[in-house]
């Protein structure tokens, strides 16, 4: 009887032990994409970014810096669409609509098609 016990124990420690290992909270992968990007390093940033939008698709600062990422990559389109993700995520992200507006700037009429969230409110 001792030893079932015992082993139940063993293995509810086992488990609980592995529950948290090996898979980064959404906010350790979206701070550590953060300074891939901050360093330059695009494709890494990229990676760890979508891995954290996989856990949390609507993460603003996930969706704001998959972006940024876009912007310099040169997918003004794309960016454009993580922009307005972002904004829809979080209406007050300030700096999303700063760069969706000059990514829609840069692209012309078309950028003008591809918009699906409106202007945030002016502030007085």
């Amino acid at each position: 009887m001792k030893r079932t016990a015992v082993a139940g124990l063993g293995i509810w420690v086992a488990v609980t032990a592995l529950a948290g290992c090996g898979t980064p909270s959404t906010e350790a992968l979206v701070e550590q994409g953060i300074t891939y990007f901050q360093v330059g390093r695009l494709d890494q940033a990229e990676t760890t970014l979508k891995r954290a939008l996989d856990q949390n698709p609507s993460d603003p600062d996930a969706l704001f810096y998959m972006g940024r990422i876009c912007d310099l990559k040169g997918l003004q389109e794309r960016a454009m669409y993580y922009y307005q993700c972002c904004m829809d995520a979080d209406p007050s992200y300030v700096a999303a609509q700063k760069h969706l507006l000059e990514a829609q700037r840069q692209l012309g009429p078309a950028g003008q098609a591809l918009r699906f969230i409106p202007d945030l409110p002016q502030q007085d």
